[in-house]
């Protein structure tokens, strides 16, 4: 069984215990939701910050725009599935704020997809137990900047590849994934470890430090490659291992001439 339902996965809990541990905030949190593109906008974005609250709209492809308000807080409790009661905590940390900020609230009660969470990491010893393993978020959430989705799909590869050249020996397919992706999931969660600052700058003068990176990315050439690698060095701090298709591996000549040798199958 493969456990892949996130952040706050049941999997998780009812297989390897609900220990605090396992997670760790990051300490940002992040309404996010569509609104009516009233500003608009068309392949651009405008953002607001202010110490420790940023707030961001964007219309990537026209149409609808996409409304982003992260803003820093230690020791916030809420329930994940109490739609409600987080609304509530993002006006609440949003108050007094300017700009278009109040009128982003109003629109956040209507809103039908209102989403929103901290930014987590999961650390866990090991990631299966029996014939359960964990993949993606579920086993080793890297949070903003740790390549998260590519994380799921670069174990999911690994993990499809590996129980193939196992051919069924879960035990060592699952210690091989472990081994080929431990590295990888580390390199991730190392910088999105330093993301905080970077998403919601906790002074007046680290926003303006952000804000003048921004303004350089433009005229420099050696900054924009230097965003650029900042951008993709963790998608690109793994090389993906090439696999046989089952086919390959279920009738290949190693294999067939192992089995009249009576030698077992291969292990990768």
């Amino acid at each position: 069984m493969v456990g892949a339902d996130g952040v706050h996965s049941n999997v998780r809990r009812l297989v390897f215990g609900d220990d605090p541990a396992h997670k760790r905030s990051l300490g940002v949190h992040a309404g996010i939701f569509t609104v009516p593109n009233e500003w608009g906008l068309h392949g651009t974005a405008v953002m607001y910050n202010e110490p420790g609250r940023v707030a961001s709209v964007a219309a990537p492809h026209g149409g609808d725009a996409i409304v982003s308000l992260f803003f820093t807080a230690d020791g916030l409790r809420y329930d994940h599935r109490d739609v409600e009661q987080q609304r509530r905590i993002v006006a609440e940390a949003y108050a007094g704020v300017g700009w278009q900020v109040p009128r982003l609230l109003e629109l956040m009660w209507q809103a039908p997809d209102f989403y929103f969470d901290g930014t987590n990491q999961v650390f866990l010893d090991r990631w299966s137990r029996g014939r359960v393993v964990l993949l993606g978020d579920a086993g080793y959430a890297g949070g903003p900047g740790g390549n998260g989705t590519g994380l799921a799909v670069v174990g999911a590869h690994i993990l499809a590849g590996e129980l193939n050249l196992a051919r069924g020996d879960h035990e060592v397919a699952f210690r091989r994934y472990e081994e080929r992706m431990r590295p990888y999931v580390a390199t991730c969660q190392k910088q999105a470890a330093g993301s905080p600052e970077y998403l919601v700058p906790s002074s007046w003068k680290k926003i303006n430090e952000r804000n003048r990176f921004f303004r350089a990315v433009r005229y420099f050439p050696a900054v924009k490659h230097l965003f650029k690698w900042m951008a993709t060095r963790t998608a690109t701090a793994i090389k993906l291992p090439s696999y046989p298709s089952p086919t390959e591996v279920g009738s290949g000549p190693g294999v067939a001439a192992g089995r009249r040798r009576g030698a077992p199958h291969p292990r990768g």
